[in-house]
């Protein structure tokens, strides 16, 4: 059984079988089964491209040119029912395996990376660096630290988060249409794809499979990830046609929805959960380790937050999952940041995406309070670049009563009281700090402070 899918959908197919490709390859029915000899190879539909013969050709020039070895034109023969190889009228439309064509290879470049990733290719461990070639046959794997972004030779981009694997089985152009064909393999974990459209070439292919399932790409923003249970697809931008077992066109899949696969090979779409919001999106990040909060969304069972340096996240700095919304990072560097923020379903699919821009400028500050001889000793200091300067303050715990001190302008680290009355204080510490990207102020909460009758 074949399907014609609409012009400008993504086949997601499942099962060992690919179910569609595109519409021009499988607007004409397939030809009968026959019974395969040892040297023949069975060939899915969505695993051949169309080609029409021009004034000259024969399966003979053909093969010549444009197959792997000449004897291939009799499996070309064979499958498109051609009774004579040396005569093939002009305009003959022939469906030609993609396993017998000559490919010219492509090279991919590592355009982001970070943490522990390693990458593999011949046989042999090569040290990851940006802007480094990687070719067909490579094997890519993040750690718990790791992310890499791959810039493929169609303006294509595929990023790898932590703890995904990913096989690059092809990556070439087909000598005969000039047509791409990637196909990529998630062994473990998740990645997300802008896909550039492939436009009117029906014979270009850009797959990312899992051992359960297969995307076929026609220019979308998608995400496709393997787990020991289910094989999930999750669509942001163009549409999916999905389909399960052998000849169903079970879903069509729009932007907003997604598909689990489970291991029994059964097919289930559901909504993506909506994104969450970020708590107070415009503050300015000022504390050694940066804090985030996302507003709860219903039916979310964690969630997930990525810190990028540009906004299409190529270039992912820190990333974590949350059961709870919280999540805290350290070592984020100063200037314009971007963070992206998206709720999982208990299914194991990621919801929509939300991104905001935040701003890092580190302006730490820590302040302790001890006994110095008959006096009190008030300390501060922190973390950060630039002019520093200091605000004391010191109250009675009723805050509807004035300050006892009030002292602005501080450039020194510490400042001594005395004669301090026994008694409940209150006091904090605040600081303006001038950069290059501005001022930044930092507060710390007010705390508690007891001051004791003297013993006699």
């Amino acid at each position: 059984m074949s399907f014609v899918w609409p012009r400008g959908h993504l086949p997601f197919l499942i099962g060992a079988a690919v179910l569609a490709a595109k519409a021009t390859a499988m607007a004409a029915p397939a030809p009968a089964p026959t019974a395969a000899r040892p040297q023949d190879i069975a060939y899915a539909a969505e695993d051949t491209v169309i080609y029409q013969i021009r004034r000259g050709e024969n399966l003979f020039t053909l093969a010549a040119r444009y197959l792997n070895r000449q004897r291939d034109y009799l499996a070309v023969q064979k499958a498109n029912h051609i009774a004579n190889p040396h005569r093939i009228p002009e305009g003959t439309r022939l469906r030609i395996p993609l396993a017998l064509l000559k490919g010219e290879a492509l090279v991919a470049r590592l355009v982001a990376v970070r943490g522990n990733v390693s990458v593999k290719s011949g046989g042999r461990d090569i040290a990851p660096s940006v802007g480094m070639d990687v070719t067909q046959g490579s094997a890519l794997e993040t750690g718990a630290d790791g992310f890499l972004t791959l810039s493929l030779p169609n303006g294509s981009r595929t990023s790898l988060p932590t703890l995904t694997r990913m096989r690059i089985e092809r990556l070439r152009r087909i000598i005969l249409t000039g047509s791409i064909d990637y196909d990529f393999t998630v062994d473990m974990g998740k990645v997300e794809t802008k896909a550039a459209p492939l436009g009117d070439d029906r014979n270009g292919r850009f797959r990312i499979r899992t051992p359960r399932a297969i995307a076929a790409v026609r220019g979308t923003q998608f995400r496709v990830g393997f787990t020991a249970e289910t094989s999930l697809a999750e669509v942001l931008e163009g549409t999916v046609a999905a389909g399960a077992g052998q000849g169903r066109a079970d879903a069509g899949l729009t932007a907003g929805y997604g598909a689990v696969v489970a291991a029994g090979g059964g097919l289930r779409t559901e909504t993506l959960l909506s994104a969450p919001d970020l708590v107070q999106p415009g503050k300015v990040q000022v504390d050694p380790i940066v804090r985030l909060a996302l507003t709860p969304v219903g039916q979310a069972s964690s969630y997930h937050v990525q810190v990028g340096e540009d906004a299409g996240f190529t270039k992912v700095i820190a990333e974590a999952r949350s059961d709870t919304g919280a999540f805290a990072f350290g070592g984020l560097p100063n200037g314009g940041l971007f963070v992206r923020v998206s709720a999982v379903a208990a299914s194991g699919l990621e919801g929509l995406a939300q991104t905001y821009a935040m701003r890092r400028v580190l302006a730490g500050l820590a302040a302790s309070a001890g006994p110095d001889g008959d006096a009190m000793r008030f300390a501060w200091g922190g973390e950060g670049e630039g002019k520093r300067i200091y605000h004391f303050q010191l109250g009675r715990t009723d805050p509807a009563k004035p300050l006892l001190v009030d002292e602005a302008g501080l450039e020194q680290d510490g400042i001594t009281l005395r004669h301090l009355e026994p008694g409940i204080y209150r006091w904090r510490v605040g600081l303006r700090q001038m950069t290059e990207q501005g001022v930044v102020e930092n507060w710390l909460p007010f705390e508690k402070l007891t001051v004791a009758e003297p013993e006699r």
